[in-house]
């Protein structure tokens, strides 16, 4: 099990910050994923985490030890993080076999073969083995760096965006394989998405990350549950706005009941207008007035007339 510590951290390009006084601190074996748009710095911080990029302030530590920028250390990197980013990475004139069994020379060739297999058979690529890294398609180059980055068991992991060219069921499969991994040897992870569905579904906690700068560290279900901002809000899906007299009032398309209760107090009288089947479950427009809303349920709620929805309290 291996802890992190980023603490202070300041990264700039061409004499513009792009990380500001980045501080946070890994428990062994957590899963953290930092949350942002685009051009935030997500990737930066990954890439200074895993020993890639010269700092200009700040240190990080992990098990207690300074991670060395390229500016102290002849080849870049730390040899117990792996990274997997959206550059990939690859030998591109080397095949893909070649390319898992780069990260596999210290180990003796039964191990060597047992775990080759394995990983080809995760990634879906024992088709592909033979094939160079230059001729496969993007997903296909995508899984070839997850499996390069697995290949040697690390003792942390970072990604950058992993499975945004994956299929579902690859991605699925791929999914399941790493948390069984980072559970089983409580390894920690710290993954980079714009997604906040895929953050829900990862952290243990999440960062925000906005401009550079860490402006909320907190548990998933709480950002779900109680944002603070109508932008922050939009990261986790989508909010219903209605303007009743001078009022704003927010709501997610599942904070509703047919009834009141303790939760859901707030009345609304609405009108049906049409239903879209998203599988298991429903997606259900009404108008409030003169704005139409939605409302996601499992069950046939087009009669109702009225609803109770649960507010959420926001800045904006």
């Amino acid at each position: 099990m291996s802890s992190l510590v980023v603490n202070n951290l300041s990264v700039a390009y061409s004499e513009k910050n792009v990380l500001k006084n980045v501080s946070f601190t890994q428990l062994e074996g957590e899963v953290i994923v930092i949350l942002g748009a685009s051009g935030d710095g997500k990737s930066t911080l990954l890439k200074a985490i895993a020993g890639l990029l010269v700092r200009t302030e700040g240190e990080i530590l992990f098990d207690s030890e300074r991670v060395l920028d390229p500016s102290e250390q002849l080849v870049p990197g730390h040899s117990r993080i792996k990274l997997v980013n959206q550059d990939f990475n690859l030998d591109d004139f080397h095949t893909v076999e070649e390319n898992i069994k780069l990260r596999l020379l210290a180990y003796n060739q039964s191990y060597q073969e047992q775990r080759l297999k394995e990983l080809l058979r995760l990634t879906g690529l024992a088709t592909f083995r033979n094939q160079r890294a230059k001729d496969l398609s993007g997903g296909q180059r995508q899984r070839l760096a997850i499996a390069r980055a697995l290949a040697d068991e690390p003792d942390f992991i970072l990604l950058d965006e992993p499975f945004n060219q994956l299929d579902f069921q690859t991605k699925n499969r791929i999914e399941r394989h790493i948390k069984n991994y980072l559970k089983k040897y409580k390894i920690g992870a710290i993954m980079v998405t714009h997604n906040g569905v895929e953050a829900l579904e990862w952290a243990d906690r999440i960062l925000l990350l906005e401009k550079g700068k860490i402006t909320r560290d907190d548990v998933p279900e709480v950002f779900f549950n109680f944002p603070r901002s109508l932008k922050e809000a939009r990261f986790f899906g989508e909010v219903n706005k209605v303007i009743i007299g001078d009022e704003k009032i927010y709501f997610r398309p599942s904070f509703f009941s047919p009834i009141k209760d303790a939760v859901h107090a707030f009345k609304m009288d609405v009108q049906f207008v049409s239903k879209n089947h998203l599988g298991w479950y429903s997606a259900y427009r009404f108008k409030i007035g003169t704005t139409l809303v939605q409302f996601y349920s499992v069950n046939d709620i087009s009669s109702l007339k009225t609803v109770y929805i649960r507010k959420i309290m926001l800045n904006d």
